[in-house]
Formats: C-alpha cells, structure tokens, sequence
C-alpha cells in the first residue's frame, strides 16, 4: 500500500507556511461598523480592545466601509475605545465576550475634540448578527452557581434547547460507566455520537467516542453548546459541540476553597425502599477542593491552579429476586404462580419421544413432573451444587409479592467511590503580538465494587470494581503578523487509562467448582486463564441478577495538532484549517473468562417448543443444564488511527445587516491499523478456502474473512481509506432590525469512524473468539453437554494470525466486519431556521426549526446470518437433524457434530453458527423540532433561562451505548434483516416536549442595592448577600419498545410481540397507581412459533414516565474584608421529592411469575440536601 507520509507532509508545510487557518476553537470576536452622526462609514479609525482581566490589547483600524474585527480573542471582559482625530474619543466597558462568540459592537462617533470623551453604557447586545449556528452559552455565574448534583458540569449542557439527557449522565461520574460522560442527545443527533473540546482540543477518545474528560465545576470559565449547523472548523460529529473554556489567571490573585457535604439525615427515602420497609440508604458524600488564579508577572505572566476531591459512599437500593432455601435444595413444591397455583417442574430425561416421534404426535416433546415438583438429590450437579453452595445469591429478606415471591430480597448496597482532579493552567504575554497558553489537567477516578447480595467477590457487571485514569495537556501559541492576519497553533495530548477487574480474579475454577481441567489451559493475559475468574452465571424464569464479570484493561492516547489562522481582507474574513489526531489503541477485553452459562426454563419445562408457564430456569441449573453457554478467548490488541481534515471558509459581511457564511470541509477519517496485523475482514462473495471440497445444498460455501496486507486484502486496516468525504456549510445571518435577526443555514456533517466500538482489533474475529457449549443439538428438546464438561472438545483459543485461522474460525460465533465498499459511510445533514428578537431589559427570545436527517448510521449487532423468512414455512422441520457436511472439518462446537439442524444448512452463511456486523451503516433518523429560548441578564449579574424543545425523532436504530439507557427500557435488536424498513419507528429517546428553566438571582436588598440601601454594619451583614439558582425541568416520557419472550423463531433476532388490532393499550390513573400495570398488556401476546411479531420496534402510543424535577439552591455571601467573602449555600436536589420511575418490563413472555408492564425502580434520587461553605477572595 502507498505510504500516506509524503502526503500528510507535504499538507502539513502547506498549511504552516503556505495557508491562513483556523482550527475548532474556543476564542471569541468583537465586530462592528464605526459610523459618524450622518451614518456614513468612517474609514482609518483607530479602534482598541482591551482585556480588563490581564490588560491584554489589541488595536486595529477601520476599513473603507468603516468595518473593523478582533479575532483569536480570550473569552473575558473586555473595554473598547474607538478613536479619530476632529471627534470625540468613544469608549464602552463591560463587554462580555462568550467562548466562540462574535459580538456586534457598531460605534457611532459625534464631532469634537479627541480629548474629550464619550461612554457607552448598556449591556452589550444578546443579539448573535454574525452567523447562522444554533447554540447557547452557560456562562460564568451559570457555571459556578447553579445547582449541580455531584458538580458534573456538563449536566448543564441540558439547559440548551434541542439537547435530551440520557442514561447515567446526571450527577457525580464516579461509580458510573465510562461512556455515561457524554451520553447526550444533541440536535437530534445520536448520543454518545457527539463532539467535546476543551480549551480548544478534542476530549473524546477512539475507543466508542467516549468522552474521557469532565472538568472540574470549579476549573471551568464558561462553555458553549452547539446544536445546529456549525461551521467548517467543526466536524468529526453527529448531532452537536461541547466546547468548555478553562479559568486563568488574572492581574489580581483570586481563588476560593470550599467544602459540599450531604450525609443520611439530609435526604429522603427511596420509593421502593419505604415500600420494602428498607428505608433510608446509607449517605456520606463530600465534595472538596480550592483554586487560585492570579499574575506571576503583571500583564505578562499568569497562573491558575485547582484541585478537587470526589468521596461518596452511598446505598443504592436493589430489588430482586432470589431463589428460596428450599428451591436451593431442589424442593419447588412451594414455586407459585401469581394465582397460587404450583409451576410445575418437568424431568427433561423423561420424554415420551424424541422429537418429532410419532409417539407423541409430530412437532410435541411431554415430559413427566418430577415427584412433589422436587429435584432428587442425585440428580443435581455436582457443579451446579457448588455454584450453589457458594453464598452466590442473598437470600430472602422480605415476603416479596404474594405467593410468586417475586422481588423478596430488597437491599440498600453500598455504592460510590473517589476521585480527584487537579488543573493547571499558565498564560504568558510575550507581546503585543504573541500570546502562550499552555494547561495541564489530571483526573483519577475509582469505581467501588456494588455488593448486592454481602459478597463483594461476586458483584456482578457492571458492578465490578473500575478505575481510569485521565491526562489532558495543551500548548497553544498565538501570533498576530498583523491585526489582519493572525496564526495560532495548538498541541493536545489526551490518555486515558481504564481498567475493570473482577472480584473473583485468581479463582481456580478446577478444583473450586468441578470444571474440568481444561479451563487451566487457555491464557489470555499475563499468565492468567479463563480459569482464574468466577463464571457468570445467568437464570431467567424468574429473573435473578446475573453474577459475574469480565476482565478489560486500555490505554487510549491522542496527539492532535490544530494550527490556526485567520486572514481579514476587507468585508471577508478567510479561515482555512486543517486538524490532524494520532490516535493509539492498547486495549484487552474478555467479557467471559470465566464462561457464561445461561439458564432458562425449556429443559424443565413440558414441551421446549411450547413451553407455557411450566419449568425453571434455577431447576434447569440444577440439573446442570444452562440453555447456552459460553467461554471468550482474547488477545492484546495494538492499534492506530491516523485522522485528518481540511477546511476553507469566508465570512463575507455583504453589508451592515447581511452575513454569509461559505465552508467546505473535507475529512479523511482513518481506519484501524493492528501492530501485528491481527485482522481479517468479511468477504460475503469468497468462497470459503478451507471448504473448498465441501458443499451445502449443492453449492459452494460463501463467505470467508481476509486477512489484512494479503492479495485478498492489500489495506492494512478492515476498511479502505476515505478520501471523499466532503462536507459543504452555508450559513446567512440578516438583520432585519438592529433589534430582530433572521438566521438560517444547512451543511454536512461525517461521523467518527470508531462510534461503534466493537470495529476495533480488539472484538477481531482473529483476536476475540467465543467457544459456545453445545447444549443441545434439537432446541433444548434433548440436552448433550452438561455442566460437569461443558466443552468435551477442550477450549479454542483466539487463532491470531496464522495460516490456519480460516479453519480456525469454522463454527464460531463471529463478528463480521464487512468491507466499505459493502457500506456507505455515515452522515447527516443538519438545516435550521430562526428569529432572534431583543427587547427592552435585556431580553431576548429566539424561535426556529431545526431538522437533522441521519443517513447510513452505525447499527450495531446485525446479524448477517439470519436464515431467510421464505423457510419459516417449514416450521419445525427445522429443527431435523441432517448429516453435518462440515463433520470431520470444524473441530469445535455445534458443527463439530455429525449431525446438524436442518435450519443450520439453511442459513447464509452455514459454516458459522452466529454471524453479525457489530457496526453496520445502514440505519437512518429525521429529526424535526421547534425550539424557543427566552434569556434575561439582569444588572446585577444574574440570569434567567427558559428552553423549550417540541421535536419528532423517526429512526431506524439508537445509541450504540444501549447498556446505559434505564431510562427509556431500550429496545430489541431488528427483528428480520429482510425486512428492515419495518424497523423505522419513534426512536427509543423521542421526548416529544421538554421544558427547562433555570436561573441565578441575587435578592436586591442591602447596602448599594434596590431595597434597605440605607442599612450598615451588623444589620446590613445580616440582610445583603442573598440570592438563590435553581432549575426547573420537565420532560415528556420516551416511547417504549417491547420485545417477545421465548424466541421460539429459532433466528437469534429481535423478537417482538403480536399486538391486537384496536386494543386500547392505555391504562387509567396517576403514575403511582400505574405501576402495577403501567399499560394494558392483554393487547400484547408472544407470536407463534416460527413467526414475527407485529408490533413496531417502539410503541406509537405507550411511553415511560416523564420528569418533573425541581433543583434550589438559596446562598448567603457576607463579605470578611474587602477581598474576602463567606458564602453559605443550602442546596435541594429534587426539591418536592417526585418519583421519576423506571420504565415497566417490557417483555412479553409466557414463562410463570413474569413481571410485563410492572415497574418496580425508581430512576432519579429521592430528594438530596446539600450543605456547603466556601470562602472566596
């Protein structure tokens, strides 16, 4: 393959010498037009801009038409003065200047003599003139003041209009998963999908697109959320930009040290805890840190420092199901369906006949009840004893629900953990014309292990004890040639570190539980082996929590270089740019290094096809008999991703009220590239060469994987590289009146191409391979291996490259990662249209639509093995044993049979039991809303914020981080890959209607204020410095999505459920009373055997709960000195204490004692209180 170096040098001597640039930033502008009394431009005036933190100056003139622009400026305060000889010197101080702001300041000049001087009061315009980018900044006051639980500050990116908050993104990250960070719906864009920068340099990693860095409350200025149609220094992304700006020091010293605090007494009790008659959990959180900023050189030389630590341990409330002492033992004499009748419990070693035997009529397997529905002690697994012997479930504390017992363990287990960040940040003026930045952040956090049921070794995923380590630094230097042209170039280097380890780790599975000894024998990191953690075990029908975890370990490193510029020629403003990541990838994960076994209720059950409500998945345990199991074996993988884009722009300012705004961006996206190129990739129309004497059906087998750097396959990475990915932007701004804008605009926009993180080596066919247990070779009608010796074959490890991985491969179960030339790449397309309107006191209100139109997303998990629906009319033929052509070939699993099923020959790809694409573009959304926003500033500083979002979102697929989404219930895989226009529904995270208000308000009363002016001393301390902040949220439900239980298709899919034509699905009554029936689940049933279900991926009419939270915090600030200042602050989290409940199982099934369309979780925090003192000087 051509070397890529000669290519990316020779662009880069171009850019640094050749081109003007600018790069993704965080500097802000001020514009304007200087005209004298008649309204005519006045060309060669002298106008200054001055930083009144640091003094930093500037200084241009006007052009012809009387125009004049500062760019590459510090978000801060700034003054301007404006200057001419024969008039009279304006100027204007207090001029706020947002990150990645233009602010419009038109000067208008009166005749007189230069000495003599004019100030322009009034605060500067909310107007946004210049460009047609829907976004919204959260300002300093907003940042610092406003109540956050846990001081996550990026939960107020969800003040924004057109931004939905998703699963585990609220409050403190610390005992939450890594991708919870940045787990928001921006723009209509997918989750986790989006863009966040900091100080102007990516903080998202390769690894998921997580976002890997949130900074401290404390250490952050002020940010920008960018919803709609940004310009071309933007890309990488799908939906929208976090853009976060850090604190720096200033010519005065200043800083704060502070202590929050919330313990037991505080809060209140969570819903299903006072129920249970748990009560109140455990609490005992403090949140701490301090900072100061201020001048190692005045005017020159700047320094900030913070720190702030992160203790919480916290009860977490667990309702669940665990099996009975008696059930323990093989007595189900006592299991009971919810009218009080005995479930009964089958011995599977008691058929009739065989399938499909005459004997008891074609397609039916009877089976006889064990005796008092008891398990004899000799038929239960010596294995499955010890499983069981092991203190692995709790066991019942509470009656539970009548006579199922369901939900009779509830306990309050600790969770939480630490963390600690510090930032530090210098800037140093080394001229008029150079400016150097340079910052330094380090954030360390530690996951506690969930001990659910008293025994911390088998905390079950993600309950498993994790820790990451974060490292962000930046360099940034700035150089102005001339006011109009001006370069910047920025260097970021981002680590992070993770690791998730097991409870159990050094387990010896051997001798501990029976399993043979061939699980000694499989290494998969340093010396360790399968053998060495506890296996996960699984039980379904009931439902118990499932124990066990798997083992990961990364290191994720991005070097970026952003160099920048800006040209002012005249009414254009030229910005062209480019960005270049490094991305390095060392990363190890086995999800099942003990094995999984999975264990439901068909081998106990009267008939596997049809079971009803009969059998046990915790008997089938005990039989030995999981209904799958399964054993990973990996590899440490090495990888690097090399990103580049390009990008020109102009700002052509047509006149005084019209902007256009031209870009084009193009983006060359990377691929994955293996140290050890230890990749191979799908190739659907290959025939298989390690089966090339073997056909099925009379044809040769398709479907082979290539290995990367091979004739087949002369790419180094699983994909060829993209070079035309070119993302064009247009943006008009018009100002209708000096009061009233019209802003509209549209453009481009490509994803990253490592969203879906199992497209890395690291989930590699070659690096990740599954060894599946052959239960059963007829749908459970039989049982073959058992727990004693789960895999007769032995264990096959991860074949890596070598000249026998085709074979190696035969008979797994697979991730296919498919070619681009078999796929687009994905996109969208974002357009906007809004009216901005300022009124008197500083207010500004701002409607408009806002569309996105996702084309060829990621879906993850597509099984590209489904048999084709045209032979689901042969029903249970099959599930016929056949001869197996590929007996004798494959080694291990199911095909390694003589026989196989019938079903299995059919299937596009026969020599894989399991086949699927884990990111496939082929999904797609549209995305429609109306957004209004009010913002009211007061004098004193304080804000009001009001954000309403009325959207639609129409798609195909969701986040590819579904294991966060509680919230929603989530959704089934696609049902039938055929078929897969039927998969277009309301997406899984449509909030039809959301409302946030928020707001920061010192009272007016006191010395120098509005009311009491007149008061001093003691009395003046008591009644001056109070205020309060809070914000208000309410929020639509999302839709449900249900899925059908058993899978009697046999088509490893997503099942859905039948639903009746005209059943009015809707159930009466508040939301409490709803939750033992949220909707009416007689309209749902679970499809014939050998069918699809009708109902839509998520239901058009049934949604989850919706939100009505409300956050206050009430502070009083007394001044010490004249520089320092106490302040107190009493904080609410859910002020009036309303339950926010979970979604309802939304799983039609026809196994005894389920739980469909109950809701037995409470999503958000009983009401939290909140104690802090800081002292500020």
């Amino acid at each position: 393959m051509p070397s890529r170096k000669p290519f990316c040098l020779s662009l880069f001597v171009l850019w640094a010498f050749g081109s003007p640039l600018l790069g993704q930033t965080f500097y802000g502008s001020i514009t304007g037009t200087v005209t004298d009394a008649s309204g005519a431009a006045m060309p060669a005036v002298a106008v200054t801009v001055t930083n009144t933190s640091t003094s930093e100056r500037h200084a241009v003139e006007t052009a012809a038409d009387g125009g004049y622009r500062f760019v590459n400026l510090v978000p801060g305060t700034y003054s301007l003065a404006v200057e001419k000889p024969g008039f009279k010197r304006t100027t204007r101080d207090d001029i706020k200047l947002d990150v990645a702001a233009v602010a419009r300041l038109d000067v208008s000049m009166e005749l007189g003599d230069v000495t003599q001087s004019i100030e322009v009061t009034g605060a500067a315009p909310l107007l946004q003139t210049e460009n047609a980018s829907l976004s919204q900044v959260v300002a300093t006051r907003q940042v610092e003041e406003l109540p956050l639980n846990g001081r996550n500050v990026l939960n107020l990116v969800s003040l924004t209009p057109g931004v939905v908050p998703q699963g585990s993104s609220d409050g403190n990250l610390t005992g939450k998963n890594v991708f919870a960070a940045g787990n928001y719906q921006i723009g209509g864009g997918t989750a986790n999908q989006g863009a966040s920068y900091y100080d102007g340099v990516p903080v998202n990693i390769t690894y998921g697109n997580i976002t890997a860095l949130v900074p401290s409350q404390d250490a952050v200025s002020e940010f920008r959320v960018q919803t709609s149609n940004n310009t071309a220094e933007y890309g990488r992304y799908n939906g929208g930009v976090i853009n976060l700006a850090s604190k720096s020091g200033t010519n005065q010293y200043h800083g704060s040290a502070y202590e929050f605090l919330r313990n037991k007494r505080l809060n209140a009790a969570n819903f299903f805890a006072n129920k249970a008659g748990a009560g109140k959990a455990a609490f005992v959180q403090n949140q701490f840190g301090a900072d100061i900023g201020g001048p190692i050189r005045k005017d020159k030389t700047f320094l900030f420092f913070g720190y702030e630590g992160y203790r919480a341990r916290q009860g977490n409330l667990f309702s669940e199901t665990v099996p009975t002492p008696a059930e323990l033992q093989g007595d189900f004499s006592g299991y009971l369906n919810a009218s009080g009748a005995q479930i009964p419990i089958y011995d599977p070693l008691t058929q009739c006949g065989q399938y499909n035997n005459a004997a008891c009529g074609s397609g039916t397997v009877q089976r006889s009840q064990f005796p008092n529905n008891v398990i004899p002690a000799s038929r239960i697994n010596p294995v499955a004893t010890k499983i069981l012997g092991f203190p692995e479930y709790g066991l019942p504390n509470t009656a539970g629900q009548p006579f199922t017992s369901n939900l009779n363990y509830a306990r309050n287990a600790a969770t939480g953990g630490d963390n600690d960040q510090i930032n530090v940040r210098g800037d140093h003026q080394l001229s008029d014309k150079q400016r150097l930045l340079a910052r330094y952040t380090r954030w360390r956090s530690n996951n506690l292990p969930v001990n659910v049921y008293g025994n911390a070794l088998l905390s079950g995923d993600p309950f498993s004890p994790e820790a990451f380590v974060t490292i962000n630094t930046v360099l940034a230097d700035t150089y102005a040639f001339r006011p109009t042209m001006i370069f910047d170039v920025r260097a970021g280097f981002l680590r992070w570190s993770y690791a998730r380890t097991p409870g159990t780790l050094g387990t010896d599975e051997s001798s501990a539980l029976g399993l043979p000894s061939y699980y000694q024998q499989v290494p998969t990191l340093n010396g360790l082996t399968p053998s060495t953690t506890w296996p996960s075990i699984g039980v379904t029908s009931p439902t118990y929590n499932a124990i066990g975890t798997g083992l990961l370990l990364g290191r994720d490193d991005t070097y970026t270089l952003v160099p920048t510029m800006t040209w002012i020629k005249g009414r254009h403003t030229f910005k062209f740019g480019s960005e270049l990541r490094k991305n390095e990838l060392n990363y190890f994960q086995n999800n099942s290094p003990g094995g999984v076994f999975s264990c439901d209720n068909l081998f106990t059950s009267q008939n596997a096809l049809s079971p009803g409500a009969t059998g046990s998945g915790l008997a089938s345990l005990e039989l030995g008999l999981p209904a799958s199991g399964v054993l990973q074996t990996s590899l440490f993988t090495l990888a690097t991703l090399h990103y580049e884009s390009f990008f020109g722009a102009d700002t052509w300012q047509v006149n005084n009220k019209l902007s256009v705004t031209l870009g084009l961006r193009w983006e060359i996206p990377g691929v994955y590239i293996e140290r050890f190129n230890r990749q191979a990739t799908f190739n659907p129309k290959e025939v298989n060469p390690a089966l090339q004497n073997v056909a099925v059906n009379g044809q040769p087998v398709l479907g082979a994987f290539d290995l990367v750097n091979t004739p087949n396959h002369p790419e180094s990475g699983l994909n060829p590289e993209q070079y035309r990915l070119f993302a064009p932007r247009i943006g008009v701004a018009y100002r209708l009146t000096n009061k009233t804008v019209i802003r509209t605009g549209g453009g481009i926009f490509y994803l990253p191409s490592t969203l879906q993180f199992p497209q890395g080596p690291y989930s590699n066919p070659l690096d990740y391979f599954v060894n599946n247990e052959i239960t059963t070779i007829n749908s459970q009608v039989t049982p073959l291996n058992t727990l004693s010796n789960p895999y007769p074959n032995g264990l096959q490890p991860a074949p890596g490259r070598n000249p026998n991985y085709q074979a190696a491969l035969l008979g797994g179960a697979l991730s296919g990662h498919g070619d681009l030339q078999y796929e687009k790449y994905g996109y969208t397309y974002q357009w906007n249209f809004t009216v901005q309107h300022q009124l008197p006191g500083d207010l500004s209100l701002e409607a408009g639509y806002a569309g996105l139109r996702g084309l060829h997303l990621p879906q993850g998990g597509l099984n590209l093995n489904q048999i084709n629906p045209q032979y689901l009319s042969l029903g249970s033929q099959l599930k016929n044993q056949v001869p197996n052509p590929f007996y004798g070939t494959v080694q291990f699993g199911a095909l390694s049979q003589p026989t196989v099923q019938m079903g299995q020959l059919l299937l596009p790809f026969p020599q894989y039991t399991s086949l699927s694409d884990p990111g496939g573009y082929v999904g797609d959304s549209t995305y429609h809303s109306l957004q209004v926003k009010a913002e009211k500033r007061f004098k004193t500083g304080g804000t009001v914020l009001a954000s309403y979002t009325f959207s639609k979102i129409l798609a195909n697929v969701e986040t590819l981080t579904s294991w966060l989404e509680t919230q929603a219930g989530g959704v089934s895989g696609v049902q039938n890959i055929y078929n897969f226009a039927a998969e277009k529904s309301l997406s899984n995270y449509d909030s039809r209607q959301r409302l946030v208000v928020s707001y920061v308000y010192d009272l007016p009363v006191g010395k120098g204020k509005q009311f009491l002016n007149s008061l001093h001393g003691f009395a003046d301390r008591i009644v001056s410095g109070w205020g309060f902040n809070g914000v208000t949220t309410y929020q639509e439900g999302f839709p449900l999505g249900l899925t059908a239980s058993p899978n009697t298709t046999g088509l490893n899919t997503g099942l859905r459920p039948n639903v009746s034509a005209g059943c009015n699905k809707i159930t009466s009554g508040s939301d409490q009373q709803r939750i033992g029936q949220w909707f009416n689940t007689s309209c749902f049933s679970v499809p014939a055997a050998y069918a699809f279900g009708n109902e839509s991926r998520t239901d058009p009419v049934i949604r989850g709960p919706g939100i009505a939270n409300y956050d206050l915090a009430i502070f009083k600030r007394t001044t010490i000195k004249e520089r320092f200042n106490l302040e107190f602050r009493a904080e609410a989290f859910n002020l009036a204490n309303r339950v926010w409940f979970g979604p309802p199982n939304t799983v039609a099934t026809t196994a005894a004692n389920n739980t469909f369309g109950q809701i037995t979780t409470q999503l958000n925090q009983p009401r939290l209180l909140q104690l802090a003192l800081r002292l500020r000087y």
